[in-house]
């Protein structure tokens, strides 16, 4: 039996402290295995009296041994039809709707937790300053960057979606430089066409902020920030709520960065907009 079963079978049994850890666990197996227990503890806010009783719960006889747990099922991802059975069995007392809300509200809360401020600093000087930017990402990462070319293309001129894939307009990449800054979206599940593009861009020296989810080990080489989101979720599919409002702030961070010239650019687009709309008698 595998650790998301354990949890769910001994579920009925504990205390709703300890259900709120096994929420929390179910959401974020990528996290248990490198945290010790006092980040497992702390990301829960319980105590780590709690979060041991959890683990025993289980019949581990502590941390160590539940993380182990986790860290051999992770050698398996579960695919659609787990995670629909997943959820279905993991309602408890509480609605559907109110888990989603919750575990989303998670992600965020945890994300800009732990997101290193400069970081993001960083970030969005490169994006204010650089002479294009392009965003870009595959499968359902490429909703986020069509999400985030959006934002960004209101407060700043010369961004483009990169739809390498999809469009095979490869060639952008011939005339992408130093100067230019690639926001890319990298989430589960990973695709090879997205890794290639990263180690084209990673060749010619064109800055990546890539934002994606722990653990980032495999990926790190290829940014030049790294910005890292919470969206594992208990549902179906993860929740893209952190990397949406990272986008957000991205945009209003570089509108106040850019200043004067963002201030011209939404002058004018909505004196376009203007030109543009229909009136009625």
């Amino acid at each position: 039996m595998g650790i998301v079963e354990q949890i769910r079978c001994k579920m009925e049994q504990m205390t709703r402290s300890e259900q709120r850890v096994a929420l929390y666990a179910l959401g974020h197996m990528n996290d248990i295995a490198f945290f010790t227990l006092e980040d497992f503890a702390r990301q829960v806010d319980v105590s780590t009296t709690t979060a041991l009783r959890f683990c025993r719960r289980l019949d581990f006889d502590g941390f160590k041994q539940f993380q182990q747990a986790v860290r051999t099922d992770l050698k398996y991802s579960p695919d659609l039809l787990d995670k629909f059975h997943r959820t279905a069995d993991n309602q408890l007392e509480d609605t559907l709707l109110a888990q989603t809300v919750q575990q989303g509200i998670r992600c965020i809360q945890q994300t800009f937790r732990e997101l290193p401020f400069e970081a993001v600093e960083d970030a969005v000087k490169r994006i204010a300053g650089a002479r294009r930017v392009y965003t870009f990402g595959m499968r359902e990462s490429q909703a986020l960057a069509a999400y985030a070319y959006s934002r960004l293309l209101t407060v700043r001129g010369d961004v483009f979606l990169y739809q390498d894939g999809y469009t095979g307009n490869v060639e952008a990449l011939l005339s992408a430089t130093k100067e230019d800054v690639f926001v890319v979206f990298l989430f589960h599940r990973y695709t090879r066409q997205t890794l290639r593009t990263l180690e084209a861009l990673k060749e010619r020296n064109v800055q990546v902020i890539l934002i994606t989810s722990p653990p980032v080990e495999q990926v790190a080489r290829f940014a030049t920030v790294l910005l890292p989101c919470q969206v594992d979720g208990v549902g179906i599919k993860n929740s893209a709520l952190a990397p949406i409002c990272l986008s957000d702030y991205l945009c209003n961070a570089v509108a106040m960065a850019n200043g004067e010239a963002t201030m011209q650019r939404m002058s004018q687009s909505e004196a376009l907009f203007a030109s543009n709309e229909i009136i009625e008698n």
